[in-house]
């Protein structure tokens, strides 16, 4: 048999394309001009990224540790760097860093230059702390404030100094000589100023560091923070890598209609994978008629229905595969899955998990239950954080038992009364703070916590800090479509709904495949929706589901049929009723 004639399978052709692609970044690396690394999702973007680093450090580094010259990869998230910093040799020249560190290290050495902005520019004037004269500029916790004479930065502050000494001739010499290359991943999240000013004083002259951008435009969806989004420029050299080792092929072809311009293989043999729209055209019951909710399910319904769709996935498919459901909002799931009060009262702090009852709950009083239930002693001592076992006699036992017996019941009501039974105790240690509200909470209890007393706050049921607490879990089989950006999971089921006006996928999704026209002024919409929808469906590798609960008709409709065939779009009882006689 001939050579040529062996037909190669998914995971060979994707491979000799991203190794292509990586000697490609390799080759322009040499040449010393500034790159753009456009990798799709599931493309191997990160490995891409090491092999890059990898490069470098063998054979960067004699010319750049002679010269004491640093590269530097800028990432979006510390645990990033972490990973980065395990390729690395001790002592190495290349230096993993958050754009807040990096712009820091940069800045810092100029305590005069940055004096002088500061007390020339209202906008990095302290809003708190004494009214001495700044004499140092210092950046800790990223909160502002001044004390003893040094004026402490935010976060945001950095990043503007930063920008603000990008104009200054003297300051991009020395930069430039001490940084001769930059690596940027994750780049059309980084900060747009920056980047503008990278663009206008090196790049476009062709002068100064040389650039490599790693990420996907089209995973761009942080826009509040002033994101970049796409960096393009005659001097920067697009790589487009075409390979996905995450999905079946079934997602990837859907992807590739999605975004023809990045067209991807699928790496997956042997599986197909599997592409389902799941309407709820066969509902007949009244439509929601409240703001930003108008013609979506009520939410019982919808509750119920998701919970059915979930149930019979789980029937049909192996129990060892992950299932993740995505909804449009923070709200809309908190809703479904019980904690919306409490949602509305701590806000983003139940997000960004900053309140000290939600972590009191989460990191102590949770793992201490589930650890009596399951009498898992290396739980406790573990969480408890003591030099020695809790348990050492049989009354120690009896009282850890009293306490089992008293949260299974105290669980079951108020959020006072399981801090109540938790200080009783006087098995489990309290902070401070926590203890101080207790007291707050007989004696003053009309004093305000967040928008409600602190008596209002506790009095809600312990099950609203429950559900959060589930949804706040790594292995949460629920979570926001903006939550899981970088993740993966066996099989997603994508809601599309109501409940936030920025996005409306039945009106934008249309639009990214031409199937309706995107009006003028309507451009940023568009991008914010496109780039969302496009994440979802690129989280799953066996299967997806797109659960669609508001009416289809229309462009909508027509871009779901070109998008997945009109045989994969079933009604809610039509899914339900085909997995059950197929199992």
């Amino acid at each position: 048999m001939n050579e040529n004639s062996i037909v190669k399978g998914n995971y060979e052709i994707a491979k000799e394309e991203a190794d292509r692609v990586d000697n490609e970044i390799i080759g322009v690396l040499r040449e010393g001009k500034s790159f753009r690394v456009e990798a799709g999702a599931g493309s191997g973007k990160t490995y891409s990224l090491i092999k890059t680093i990898e490069w470098i450090q063998s054979n960067k580094q004699k010319e750049y540790k002679k010269s004491k010259k640093q590269v530097i990869c800028i990432t979006y998230t510390n645990a990033a760097v972490d990973v980065i910093k395990e390729r690395l040799v001790p002592d190495s020249f290349i230096i993993p860093s958050t754009i807040h560190s990096f712009a820091w290290n940069a800045i810092k050495q100029f305590q005069h230059v940055l004096l002088d902005i500061i007390e020339k520019d209202d906008n990095f004037k302290n809003k708190e702390g004494d009214f001495e004269k700044a004499e140092k500029v210092n950046y800790t916790l990223g909160h502002r404030y001044k004390e003893l004479g040094v004026q402490y930065l935010h976060h945001n502050d950095v990043l503007n100094l930063f920008v603000k000494l990008l104009e200054n001739k003297k300051f991009r010499r020395i930069f430039s000589d001490k940084y001769p290359l930059i690596l940027i991943d994750e780049y059309q999240d980084t900060y747009k100023p920056i980047i503008d000013e990278f663009i206008k004083y090196f790049i476009a002259g062709n002068m100064g560091p040389q650039f490599g951008f790693f990420g996907d435009a089209w995973q761009t969806i942080y826009q509040s923070n002033n994101a970049c989004g796409l960096v393009e420029h005659e001097n920067i050299i697009p790589i487009k890598k075409g390979s996905n080792f995450r999905s079946a092929p079934k997602i990837v072809d859907l992807l590739n209609k999605l975004r023809p311009d990045l067209p991807q293989v699928s790496a997956i043999d042997g599986f197909d994978g599997e592409v389902t729209v799941i309407t709820c055209e066969d509902y007949v019951g009244e439509r929601r008629k409240d703001r930003g909710f108008k013609d979506d399910l009520p939410v019982p319904e919808l509750k119920n229905r998701l919970d059915d769709i979930r149930k019979s996935i789980r029937d049909k498919y192996p129990s060892k595969e992950n299932l993740k459901s995505l909804m449009i909002t923070h709200k809309v799931l908190a809703a479904h899955q019980g904690y919306g009060q409490l949602l509305d009262i701590l806000n983003n702090g139940l997000r960004d998990k900053e309140d000290i009852f939600l972590l009191f709950f989460m990191n102590t009083v949770e793992p201490i239950y589930e650890a009596l239930v399951d009498s898992n002693m290396e739980l406790l001592f573990d969480t408890l954080k003591l030099n020695r076992f809790p348990i050492t006699k049989k009354a120690d036992k009896a009282q850890w038992k009293v306490l089992e017996q008293a949260l299974c019941e105290a669980r079951e009501q108020k959020s006072i009364d399981v801090l109540k039974t938790v200080i009783n105790s006087k098995l489990i240690p309290v902070p401070p703070n926590i203890e101080t509200y207790y007291k707050y909470y007989t004696s003053v209890p009309e004093l305000m916590y967040d928008n409600i007393t602190i008596k209002e706050f506790l009095d809600i049921d312990y099950n609203q800090f429950l559900s959060a607490i589930n949804f706040l879990y790594p292995e949460s089989e629920f979570s926001t479509e903006h939550g899981v950006k970088g993740e993966e999971y066996d099989n997603v089921v994508f809601v599309i709904s109501k409940g936030w006006y920025q996005y409306q996928f039945d009106i934008y999704a249309p639009m990214i495949s031409g199937t309706a026209p995107i009006p003028r002024g309507k451009e940023a919409a568009f991008e914010r929706n496109r780039n969302l929808f496009y994440v979802c469906c690129s989280r799953p590798k066996k299967r997806l589901f797109i659960f669609v609960t508001i009416p289809v008709n229309g462009a909508f409709e027509s871009f779901l049929t070109d998008l997945v065939g009109e045989e994969n779009i079933l009604t809610y009882s039509e899914f339900v009723n085909k997995n059950k006689n197929e199992q």
